[in-house]
């Protein structure tokens, strides 16, 4: 049993509490949810996770009473909702599952309506509240609002239904592995998406995920939970990776931690390496001069807004004299945002040309790029501080773990 996250948040607004909370299913010899304490706070996204069986999903699910508990107490905003009407308590609570669940017969914007019209909101407000969460999710309202669930691609109608868990504009999520059933490319993006999305609206999210790495990405704080939703670790992706609790916490972490971390620092944390660039009207004499005993094996070639368009060579400018630029050498490939994560640029810098990462703003501009001396930097800077944290210690001081003990 834990009651908080390992460091000092008493200056912080607890949001759910769960208190002494248990569960029992009819005919079984074990508790699912063997006397849990947990506080979640205000504003921030804390995720569950642990093996298959130990109890995470059935733990959020009691948070609004899809699975009611046989003992203890739910808190949601100091308000006891153990025994409060559970349709009423649904309304509070915004709710996204892995496979959407969207209503097949009615339309995007029907879908994204559901809880204002139960609430009793009039048809302008509905009308005004889809067509702002459509654009919060970067689905513009004129081209889908009038759609069905069967029209879109899967991470479309997953997009649809986190816009549906903000209808109401409720203080609490619950997602139950939202992302899982989409493929990886998909699953990246709807993951940054939505965490720039959280930057704005900073909703209290449970996020349940069996992925230790979607974990690590996704939370300001991880519940490593055992059998019986018994906390192993409740603390930051940061402490966790670098001061596991137990064997169990790093054994359930496993190798490549060095890498793991890289999903805790940002494109914007970093100084961005500068590439040489030129417009799309420069003549090739000015690419051939700007190449000529430089270290670097092409120029970037910027359109009129300053964004990406070609990788021109000097091998590509033979034989192609009166040819524009934009129409030699090679793609620019994915870019990467500031508000990506280090482990999303390595990720596009091993497979780009010039094995670099291009990062650009939102407007699409170029602002520099990441090579792997800055990846292995970054690594070896994260490995310093772990040492500095785990230092006299196997497994990390003061760090909390299931029964509250040290």
């Amino acid at each position: 049993m834990i009651t908080s996250p390992t460091n000092s948040q008493n200056a912080r607004k607890v949001m759910i509490r769960l208190e002494n909370l248990t569960k029992r299913f009819p005919g079984q010899k074990h508790n699912a949810v063997d006397d849990l304490t947990l506080d979640i706070y205000e504003g921030e996204i804390v995720v569950l996770v642990g093996p298959s069986g130990c109890g995470k999903t059935t733990t959020m699910k009691t948070i609004n009473r899809i699975i009611e508990p046989t003992s203890g107490r739910i808190i949601l905003d100091g308000d006891d909702v153990t025994s409060a009407d559970p349709d009423q308590l649904r309304r509070r609570i915004g709710y996204v599952i892995q496979q959407v669940g969207l209503f097949p017969h009615m339309t995007i914007g029907e879908n994204v309506a559901t809880v204002p019209k139960l609430l009793g909101w009039d048809s302008k407000r509905v009308s005004a509240r889809v067509d702002e969460l459509l654009e919060m999710v970067n689905m513009a309202p004129a081209e889908y609002r009038d759609r069905y669930p069967k029209q879109l691609s899967g991470g479309q109608r997953q997009r649809v239904g986190v816009a549906r868990a903000l209808g109401a504009d409720p203080d609490v999520m619950l997602m139950d592995e939202p992302f899982g059933a989409i493929d990886p490319i998909t699953r990246d993006r709807l993951q940054n998406e939505f965490l720039r999305l959280q930057s704005e609206v900073r909703k209290t999210i449970v996020f349940v995920t069996h992925d230790i790495d979607e974990a690590i990405k996704m939370g300001d704080r991880i519940v490593i939970l055992q059998e019986a939703s018994r906390v192993a670790q409740y603390d930051t992706p940061e402490r966790i990776l670098t001061a596991p609790a137990n064997e169990f916490v790093a054994d359930f972490i496993g190798k490549g931690a060095s890498l793991k971390r890289l999903n805790l620092s940002h494109v914007s944390d970093i100084d961005l390496t500068q590439w040489p660039t030129v417009r799309t009207n420069a003549d090739h004499t000015e690419v051939r001069n700007m190449l000529r005993g430089s270290a670097f094996g092409a120029v970037l070639v910027l359109d009129d807004g300053g964004r990406p368009s070609r990788w021109v060579g000097a091998e590509d400018l033979d034989g192609a004299s009166g040819r524009p630029l934009s129409e030699l050498g090679l793609e620019p490939g994915v870019t990467v945002r500031p508000t990506d994560t280090l482990s999303d640029a390595l990720n596009e810098l091993v497979a780009a040309p010039y094995g670099v990462a291009i990062v650009t703003g939102s407007n699409g501009a170029y602002q520099g790029i990441v090579d792997i001396n800055q990846i292995n930097g970054a690594i070896r800077s994260m490995r310093s501080t772990a040492a500095q944290a785990n230092s006299g210690s196997a497994y990390g001081a003061g760090v909390a773990t299931a029964g509250g003990q040290p």
